[in-house]
């Protein structure tokens, strides 16, 4: 909920700030400046919100998983120590925690945070959605991915574990 309302109260202030150029901009005479800066704003902001809230597209690949959105990246499958399916939401195995540079839109979570239960994470999630992915990495956070479609990530979870499987066969 500390999320969402930080969302709202990031909009709010760029609303106010919007408000107070235009003003200032009407006061002067330059309704065209006024009116291109608040076209530019709307278009920026509108932007920002819809890419971030857009689920991640993941590839997995013979040796790495790739997840592009933002706050995307590339793992070695090598890298990864363990993967699991958890059967809950992201909201129900506990506290997300604070975003330390990320975004929360619409219930999309994607970015790092750091809670008191989970430590620091790299989050692509909707956060009411489960099945819950967790990939343990052997050098860096861990990373949560779940997305609207509970068989989509089942599919993407199967396909990260043949990964791994297809990569220590190789090392045998």
């Amino acid at each position: 909920m500390a999320l969402i309302n930080l969302n709202r109260i990031i909009v709010l202030c760029l609303y106010r700030e919007v408000t107070r150029i235009i003003k200032a901009s009407f006061n002067k005479g330059n309704t065209k400046v006024s009116v291109i800066i608040t076209v530019i704003v709307l278009i920026v902001v509108g932007a920002v919100l819809i890419y971030s809230s857009k689920e991640p597209e993941v590839g997995v690949f013979d040796n790495s998983v790739q997840i592009k959105a933002m706050y995307g990246l590339t793992i070695d499958v090598s890298d990864i120590a363990d993967v699991a399916l958890i059967e809950k939401s992201m909201s129900e195995i506990g506290n997300v925690g604070r975003r330390v540079n990320g975004a929360d839109v619409f219930g999309t979570l994607q970015g790092n945070f750091k809670s008191d239960t989970l430590g620091e994470t790299l989050l692509f999630i909707r956060l009411n959605s489960s099945p819950t992915i967790r990939i343990e990495r052997n050098n860096g956070k861990d990373i949560y991915l779940s997305f609207s479609s509970s068989e989509k990530t089942i599919r993407i979870f199967n396909e990260i574990t043949t990964a791994m499987n297809r990569d220590y066969n190789i090392d045998e």
